[in-house]
Order: structure tokens, then C-alpha cells, then sequence
């Protein structure tokens, strides 16, 4: 009966993985062509990730979640706080203009996937990510002048910034820091935020 109960553990991870990660690449390809992601797919995303932990297997301990060695569902309630967690972290980006209301929305969307605990980890990842990507387009494109002035901008409280920079499809690194947190937990390593 044990056997049993891994194999459909490990079914149910598998099958959520894949689910997202066809949601984020499908992300991809909207943002990298419109600069915008649909609100059916976010919503998409948010429900699959919601239905996926409410009915996923849930052995009698306290689970890990998808990105785990140990994997189990979150619960409904697990999965609905990991998607406010991320709303509430992303929105103040949102509100300085640093991120589309599809990128937020998408990362509710990881966040109901991943959990509380996972998605603060995945953040971190998205985070970099992002800045990584913003840095390579700025040394091909330039504009290095322009990125400065609307950061003085935003520091000095004047939140709109005076030129919009070209709009880095973040959906890129929506996926990106989803696939860093997920390679460096299945390769046994503690996640950074570990609690």
C-alpha cells in the first residue's frame, strides 16, 4: 500500500509539473509576441494549481508541496495562501510600473502551484533572473543612461519614470526562476529560504 501511495505522489508531480510548465511557456510566447499575458491563461493557472493541491495526494503529514523530494498537495487553503502570498509580493511592482498586471497575475498563478514557502524561494529566483535578463538586454541594446534616470526616479518618489525602456517580456523570467528554484531543489539541496 506504501508503494502505492508514492507512485501516485510521484504522478501527481509529475503531472503538475508538466501542467505548468505548458502554462509557462505558453506565457512565453504571448509575452514575447504581445508584450501581454492573456487573463484567461493566468486564470487558467491559478485554477489548475488550486484544483491540482485540493485533490492532489496528501499522506498524513505536513507536506512539502510540488517542489520537494518529498512532494505531497498543499490543500486547498495551502495553495490558495501560496497565491496571495505572491499577488501581495509582486502588486508594489506592479504599482511602480516594474511589472505588468499579467506577469502578477501569472506569479499568483506559481504561487497557488508552489505554496507559501516555495514561491518566496521561486521570487528570489525570478528575482535574479530578471535582473540578469534586464542587464544582458541593456548591454546589447544600451539605453544604460535611461535605466539610471528612471531608477532615480523611482527612489526619489517620484514613481512614474520620465521614458519608458523597452518591456522585457517577464514571462521569460517568470519560468526561468521557476526552473532555477526547481533544479536546485531536486539536485538535494536546501532551498535558500528554508522554513
Amino acid at each position: 500500500m506504501n508503494v502505492q501511495l508514492q507512485i501516485q505522489v510521484s504522478s501527481w508531480q509529475l503531472i503538475a509539473s508538466c501542467i505548468l510548465a505548458i502554462a509557462l511557456l505558453v506565457a512565453i510566447a504571448f509575452d514575447a509576441r504581445a508584450r501581454r499575458i492573456p487573463n484567461f491563461l493566468v486564470l487558467t493557472v491559478l485554477i489548475a494549481g488550486l484544483l491540482l493541491n485540493a485533490v492532489g495526494p496528501q499522506p498524513f503529514r505536513v507536506n512539502d508541496g510540488l517542489f520537494s523530494l518529498t512532494p505531497g498537495a498543499l490543500g486547498f487553503a495551502g495553495s490558495l495562501l501560496g497565491g496571495l502570498v505572491a499577488l501581495m509580493a509582486f502588486l508594489p511592482m506592479y504599482a511602480l510600473r516594474a511589472l505588468g498586471a499579467g506577469d502578477v497575475k501569472l506569479l499568483a498563478g506559481v504561487g497557488a502551484f508552489a505554496g507559501t514557502a516555495a514561491f518566496l524561494n521561486i521570487a528570489l529566483w525570478v528575482l535574479l533572473a530578471g535582473g540578469v535578463l534586464a542587464l544582458a538586454r541593456m548591454a546589447v541594446v544600451g539605453h544604460p543612461r535611461l535605466l539610471l534616470n528612471n531608477m532615480a526616479a523611482v527612489m526619489t518618489g517620484q514613481f512614474k519614470p520620465a521614458q519608458t525602456l523597452w518591456r522585457m517580456p517577464y514571462a521569460v523570467a517568470i519560468a526561468m526562476g521557476v526552473a532555477a528554484h526547481a533544479a536546485w531543489v531536486f539536485s538535494g539541496r536546501t532551498p535558500i529560504l528554508n522554513f
